[in-house]
């Protein structure tokens, strides 16, 4: 699933302009929210006591989450003159990913194909099962009705295994690289005595041999 590391967040973040914008990517990868309910967010939706209440999809029940410290303190400056029912981000889904790709180019943040700003709610997803948090608390943290959907947070994308191909094929060339001549050579050795020893084998069990 297409994500970016904790450090990329941090430079994604630093790259952002202005802290409306810093603020989008924080809440997003916070609290692991969709862009739609990001997008959805009032002043008001900040609680007593720095408490994020997002709104259920569906009919479910809201969530009342904890904000960071940090997060809480940009939320306050960015929200201080609006207005307690006014949107947070008026801005489209689209400009939200448009936002996103200039960051991500200005923090030289390489993406996958077709990787958009909702990777930030799969890289909360990620950090926390990269610090050891078992699959409820996954589910709960990104509000998942079913711990199958949480499940697929289990699978390797892309760059996961084209990062431990090239961790793979890079040892295997080091390895060869680092033998000596009489390394080498006692390989070869090896194997020709492993072939004749395989040839003998078969002549023993042909026909010929048999009759």
């Amino acid at each position: 699933m297409k994500h970016l590391l904790p450090e990329q967040v941090e430079k994604l973040i630093a790259a952002a302009n202005g802290d409306r914008n810093k603020l989008l990517f924080r809440m997003l990868f916070d609290h692991g929210l969709r862009i739609s309910e990001a997008l959805a967010l009032t002043k008001a939706s900040v609680q007593r006591g720095g408490y994020l209440r997002v709104k259920a999809r569906k009919g479910g029940r809201h969530t009342d989450e904890k904000m960071n410290a940090q997060t809480l303190a940009l939320w306050n400056r960015v929200t201080e003159h609006i207005c307690p029912g006014t949107l947070v981000f008026p801005i489209s889904r689209q400009r939200a990913h448009d936002i996103f790709h200039a960051a991500c180019d200005k923090a030289g943040i390489e993406l996958q194909p077709r990787q958009g700003v909702h990777s930030l709610r799969h890289s909360l997803g990620h950090a926390l099962l990269n610090q050891g948090a078992p699959l409820p608390v996954v589910q709960k943290a990104l509000r998942h009705r079913s711990i199958g959907s949480t499940g697929v947070y289990l699978e390797a994308d892309g760059r996961d295994v084209d990062s431990w191909r090239a961790k793979a094929t890079a040892a295997t060339a080091a390895s060869a690289a680092s033998m000596s001549l009489a390394e080498v050579q006692r390989e070869i050795a090896r194997l020709s005595k492993l072939a004749a020893s395989m040839q003998a084998a078969t002549a023993d069990t042909s026909p010929e041999a048999s009759s």
